[in-house]
């Protein structure tokens, strides 16, 4: 699973949309995060920002309605932000604690 593609979902009602879908298809932890098509360079930080923080919205809302475990949803964060990307990206990994 590649990640999530800005350039059809760039509001952040679609990215919880999308971040639902995956969690209900059991695909979450594998998403390689939000994947950038270059036309906005300048905007890209506050584009993974505003994903970040919609992502941890979304987990938050499925651990607190019963639908993840609070680990599951630990464990998803630290995939959907670090790990998945050293993973796909073949980098170095550090200090993750």
């Amino acid at each position: 699973h590649s990640g999530f593609p800005w350039w059809h979902n760039d509001s952040p009602y679609i990215m919880e949309q999308y971040l639902l879908h995956t969690a209900n298809s059991s695909l979450l932890t594998s998403s390689g995060g939000p994947v950038c098509d270059g036309r906005k360079i300048l905007s890209e930080g506050s584009r993974f920002e505003v994903f970040d923080r919609i992502t941890c919205k979304t987990v938050g809302k499925l651990i607190s309605e019963g639908q993840m475990s609070y680990n599951g949803g630990v464990r998803s964060v630290k995939a959907l932000m670090y790990k998945n990307q050293v993973r796909i990206f073949n980098l170095k990994e550090g200090n993750d604690n």
